[in-house]
């Protein structure tokens, strides 16, 4: 598969499917993340992360407003919230979604409890739940604030 992917980049000559990196840890409790690489264009890449105690960590890489690590708490409403959100979808019987069939777009990598999602935001056979998902668990977590400098104060 990484080969058909080099591939693709080479044949098309533009980046189609960044490597993912691993996100880095808050403590050794995290439960949750989520993480946006780069596309082609301007979109944001950034990893939020969320440890079972409500503790966080947002770091923007790039087309973000805040690119220094910020520190926040989820209260136990909104931690209660994010988990139902995860558990009330499919995640857990969602696989991989990377096939490349629209170039240039971003992926998105959601980890909960251990399990990784990695969805390419260009596979068409992509369930759309999973979309409205990490859209839904960036706005719980107001990660707007410092993408586009909207909202609350980073704390």
């Amino acid at each position: 598969m990484r080969t058909l992917t080099m591939v693709s980049v080479l044949i098309f000559g533009c980046q189609t499917s960044p490597e993912v990196k691993k996100a880095a840890v808050v403590e050794s409790g995290v439960f949750f993340s989520l993480q946006r690489t780069p596309c082609f264009g301007a979109c944001p890449v950034y990893v939020v992360e969320v440890s079972s105690d409500g503790a966080g960590r947002f770091k923007g890489e790039r087309s973000v407003k805040v690119t220094e690590p910020v520190t926040f708490k989820l209260d136990a409403d909104a931690l209660q919230k994010l988990t139902a959100l995860v558990e009330q979808s499919d995640f857990a019987k969602w696989k991989n979604y990377v096939a490349i069939t629209t170039t240039d777009m971003p992926t998105v990598v959601l980890t909960f409890r251990g399990k990784t999602v990695q969805h390419y935001r260009g596979d068409e056979k992509a369930p759309e739940a999973i979309t409205k998902l990490e859209d839904d668990l960036d706005a719980l977590i107001g990660t707007d604030r410092w993408v586009k400098g909207v909202g609350a104060e980073a704390q």
